[in-house]
């Protein structure tokens, strides 16, 4: 089966983010992401501490966990893995959550990542009394900002304020490291078949820049379904697959990419350096060791 990351990809690559629009809005051509003002609330106002909440994507229950508010949630999505929401519902999947089964679920509070294609689902939701916070998460300040936005709607700022400088401070340490080495040029896939690649723009070509990386891919969309002639002729110094739920299927042509003849193909044990969120703290020392694997112990 592919990975959520993947149809994410493929549908970006088709449509580029959105941002959300209020309710009886039409789904616009693109957007804001949350640090550029992108997030918006639809239905009614919200309580000021919610008590059951709804999570529609992977990223921001990872999120809703790091504030420390995981007894919060009653719902998150099929894609969901993280251990403190194992028991919870299913409302769904990322593109196709169901208002049915959120409504049911009675929540006072829903949050949305709007890079997706489920307006419409949501647009029912919110049409049916349930506040939605959405939240456009883009790039890494997008993270930072929704980490608070997030903490804020919940009404417990000061774990937004917590979460956030412990991204920061992370995000700094990568850039103090890296600093003093070599930038490589590196080839992140995030899915095998297709092979696709982050392009331009992309949420880890930021953190590859973080890391002392620089993304090989120019002059595309932001997830590009590649070509592999087109990514050996692209002559890599390393190779990082991400598509972690498609390592079993084999090599998918990739021989043909001389970097990973040469053994420099590093494999991610998860596919956080696609989800947007805080697993950024983590993903950020799996990355640097992945492109400077002699200075990891450092």
């Amino acid at each position: 089966m592919r990975s959520l990351t993947l149809a994410l990809a493929v549908l970006l690559a088709a449509v580029g983010p959105a941002a959300a629009q209020p309710a009886g809005a039409p789904w616009p051509d693109g957007g804001q992401g949350a640090a550029a003002g992108g997030i918006r609330w639809l239905g009614p106002p919200p309580p000021a501490a919610p008590r059951r909440v709804v999570s529609l994507a992977p990223s921001i229950t990872d999120t809703i966990v790091a504030l420390g508010h995981a007894a919060s949630l009653v719902g998150v999505t099929r894609f969901d893995s993280a251990p403190e929401v194992a028991q919870l519902p299913r409302i769904g999947g990322f593109l196709d959550p169901s208002a049915e089964a959120v409504v049911a679920l009675r929540p006072d509070l829903v949050v949305w990542l709007t890079d997706g294609s489920a307006f419409a689902p949501v647009k029912r939701i919110a049409e049916l009394g349930i506040p939605v916070l959405a939240v456009p998460i883009i790039g890494v300040a997008d993270v930072i900002f929704a980490s608070r936005a997030i903490a804020r709607a919940l009404g417990d700022p000061a774990s937004g304020d917590r979460l956030a400088s412990r991204i920061e401070e992370a995000l700094k340490r990568a850039r103090t490291r890296a600093a003093a080495l070599p930038r490589k040029r590196v080839l992140l896939l995030v899915g095998r078949e297709p092979l696709v690649v982050a392009g331009p723009r992309s949420y880890p070509e930021e953190l590859l820049e973080a890391v002392g990386g620089v993304n090989v891919v120019r002059g595309t969309t932001a997830w590009p379904v590649f070509p592999i002639e087109r990514a050996a002729a692209l002559d890599p110094e390393v190779v990082i697959d991400a598509a972690v739920r498609e390592h079993g299927t084999g090599q998918a042509g990739l021989d043909a990419i001389p970097a990973v003849r040469r053994g420099a193909i590093r494999r991610l044990t998860t596919d956080d350096a696609l989800r947007p969120g805080p697993a950024m703290i983590r993903t950020l020392d799996e990355l640097f060791a992945a492109i400077h694997p002699e200075a990891a112990g450092q």
